[in-house]
């Protein structure tokens, strides 16, 4: 069960909102309560509830945006309304909404069931009701009418995720925050938060012990690799930010992402997708929570962020030798037809590696690119896929800068100075630990 509180409002738009959906047959209105005598008219209009609640509100002008709107769904058709509308009102009595004046819709427009409820954060005789940590109050008040103990969930979840087979403490750090739990490591022992409360510790020594005794399933990793090749073929691989929904149908981003691809191998497999990434940039990595088996792999084990993705480099996107001009002054003109998916896709991996790893020189090895100085100009080579690309056509002026200075160490010095050629890929770097810690500690830092 999810409930989430929705947006406040002055005007009490919560109302429109619901009763529009009643108008389109897409939702149902399943309780009216506490609304005095209107609830002895016949054939109300939307605006009879929004005055009221305003009259209502009008006993307290501190409170500005005194609508409380929330939604609490199910999984798929679990519950159906009448059993959704009793799961509500229990709510609001918990939630100390009671006597106030509510309403009670059941919406049938998408696949999962769910009631929106309105109502006013004012009661009958001018009080706000209490929002302080209203979000955590009430997850905590949901469980509590569903009889669902929290403690006892986290621990058989903890149980579960010691089960799996993993490498690392971020990997088994990894399995749990896929369940929607905070962790925070000190010396000893990780505590495991929910609900904006700790559930339980872990001590570190349980979990450093399971680690120890982990062996790679190489053939649990053909399998998933023949499914990915399969069906990155089928499923769009493009990557968007994971989207939370709000009131009125709005969406907002979110800090993590997801594709069609991943969605469906979650849905299908069992197999949950982990991209790794910073302040919005384009994910440098990834990690795999194969549930079905029980394995936490590093998604380079499986198949490169590159060839997950199914950048396509059929056709290659510069030919230097068939495509460099001498001109009457002896000097080479380089030309090349970029399409704008091309750019997005070489300038997305420069800049991942200049600004998502330790050191640019590092990030370039693992994706198996190189850069060179040729003809008087910065090319970036992908050795896997045999393409040469000049830099100046993909990057923008201030990221150019960026990576010169990263890269040869001195932002002031010329590119017509640049003496940097190599004849071979840069030798693959080895991280010590595992890059899941390192970046777990740099976003903890921000």
């Amino acid at each position: 069960m999810v409930v989430k509180i929705l947006s406040s409002s002055a005007s009490f738009n919560g109302v429109n909102y619901n009763t529009n959906k009643m108008d389109q047959n897409k939702g149902e209105l399943m309780k009216i309560e506490n609304f005095g005598p209107l609830l002895g008219l016949d054939n109300l209009r939307p605006e009879d509830y929004s005055n009221y609640l305003k009259l209502v509100s009008a006993q307290n002008t501190r409170i500005k945006a005194p609508q409380f709107h929330a939604a609490i769904s199910c999984k798929g058709k679990e519950y159906n309304k009448e059993q959704l509308t009793e799961i509500a009102t229990s709510w609001l009595k918990e939630m100390g909404y009671a006597k106030n004046p509510y309403l009670i819709v059941f919406h049938k427009d998408t696949e999962n069931n769910h009631v929106h409820i309105v109502s006013t954060r004012v009661d009958k005789e001018g009080k706000k009701i209490s929002s302080e940590f209203e979000k955590i109050k009430a997850v905590q008040n949901i469980n509590k009418v569903m009889g669902i103990d929290e403690g006892i969930n986290a621990s058989q979840d903890v149980e579960k995720a010691l089960t799996y087979q993993f490498s690392t403490k971020a990997q088994f750090m990894m399995i749990l925050e896929s369940r929607g739990y905070v962790l925070k490591q000190n010396e000893r022992n990780i505590e495991v938060i929910k609900f904006g409360k700790k559930q339980l510790d872990i001590n570190l020594v349980s979990i450093n012990d399971k680690s120890l005794s982990f062996e790679k399933d190489t053939n649990r990793i053909a399998q998933m690799r023949a499914i990915f090749e399969k069906y990155k073929l089928v499923y769009n691989t493009d990557l968007s930010a994971k989207t939370m929904l709000l009131a009125g149908g709005l969406k907002k981003n979110t800090d993590t992402y997801t594709s069609d691809l991943s969605e469906f191998l979650k849905e299908k497999f069992g197999i949950e997708l982990i991209y790794h990434g910073k302040d919005g940039k384009q994910p440098y990595g990834y990690s795999i929570i194969d549930h079905a088996e029980k394995n936490v792999f590093k998604g380079g084990d499986v198949i490169s962020l590159k060839e997950l993705l199914n950048y396509s480099t059929a056709n290659k996107v510069y030919e230097p030798k068939n495509q460099r001009i001498k001109t009457n002054d002896n000097k080479t003109n380089i030309t090349s037809k970029l399409s704008e998916e091309q750019v997005n896709y070489y300038a997305t991996l420069l800049k991942a590696s200049l600004y998502n790893y330790p050191t640019l020189l590092q990030g370039l090895s693992s994706q198996s690119l190189v850069i060179t100085k040729k003809y008087n100009e910065l090319f970036l080579n992908d050795v896997i896929a045999g393409v040469e690309v000049p830099i100046l056509e993909i990057l923008e002026t201030d990221d150019y800068r960026n990576l010169t200075q990263s890269y040869f160490g001195n932002e002031n010095l010329p590119v017509e100075s640049l003496e940097i050629n190599h004849s071979a890929p840069i030798a693959q770097i080895h991280l010590a630990d595992d890059q899941d810690d390192a970046a777990r500690k740099k976003k903890r830092k921000s």
